[in-house]
């Protein structure tokens, strides 16, 4: 269930997303190229930390940066989480750090906000409703919005045009629409964003290639949806995909799986 925000944070937060479940289950989640906020009101929430040998318990709210890699996120009892979905430039914008800092990164909001973040996420547990829980998020970050609420213009510019060609734009040409060097538009995508352009535009097109497959009236064949999504082939599109998220398209499309574009139940 995705929610638009309140306009007040319309420029930094693309969605509020809502996953539930009462299915123990292993859930995996990948770049869509955006960073995003939980606050979890459920049971704890656990994934692999590769600094050590054994599983990591997340903290009850959580900010998690760019990734380069899928990660497999657990829980022994019910999962209950609300997501602040944030544009790419979302974290750089709220935190006035540089993205690339939190690349990879999953940061307990308590090390990340200077107020009582145990307040919101109680108030978060408790509040019966989703919306108030929404509000109540709302309320949080509103608080913490000091300054400039958006991106810069140059790399929202530089983004709005990957989208329009659903990542199907080379380098060269994002820079020469944009007016700068090749160097200057990398510097700026690390410091706003996290990543490359080019990643960035390689995350948007393989997103572009997961929405025709979600699309169940889609009449294209995989090896179509490869060609109009800019892949070589049907081959080159399951290699990428794989790359990314650690699937296949069958195992991505399973029945029940897909809870969010970039978050997949993968089962006990």
């Amino acid at each position: 269930m995705q929610i638009k925000p309140t306009a007040l944070l319309s420029g930094i937060v693309r969605h509020f997303l809502v996953v539930e479940s009462d299915t123990q289950s292993t859930m995996r989640i990948f770049s869509d190229g955006n960073t995003g906020i939980v606050f979890n009101y459920g049971d704890t929430l656990f994934y692999q930390n590769e600094m050590q040998p054994g599983p990591a318990s997340l903290p009850v709210s959580f900010l998690y940066g760019q990734l380069d890699a899928y990660r497999n996120v657990w829980a022994h009892g019910s999962i209950r989480l609300l997501i602040a979905v944030l544009y790419p430039f979302g974290a750089a914008a709220l935190f006035k750090i540089p993205a690339s800092e939190l690349r990879n990164q999953i940061v307990g909001c308590d090390d990340c906000f200077k107020t009582d973040v145990e307040l919101v996420n109680d108030e978060i547990a408790s509040l019966p409703a989703i919306h108030d829980k929404i509000r109540a998020a709302e309320h949080f970050l509103l608080s913490q919005l000091h300054g400039s609420g958006s991106g810069n213009a140059l790399v929202t510019h530089a983004i709005n045009v990957i989208h329009s060609q659903n990542g199907l734009v080379p380098v060269t040409q994002l820079a020469a629409l944009t007016g700068v060097t090749e160097r200057q538009l990398q510097r700026k995508f690390e410091e706003q964003i996290g990543i490359s352009p080019k990643r960035y535009a390689g995350v948007t097109r393989m997103q572009y290639a997961l929405r025709m497959l979600r699309k169940k009236s889609t009449d294209l064949s995989l090896a179509g949806i490869a060609c109009e999504s800019g892949f070589f082939d049907q081959a080159h599109l399951i290699r990428e995909m794989k790359n990314l998220s650690g699937l296949t398209p069958g195992q991505y499309l399973s029945p029940t799986n897909v809870l969010a574009a970039n978050f997949v139940r993968l089962g006990h």
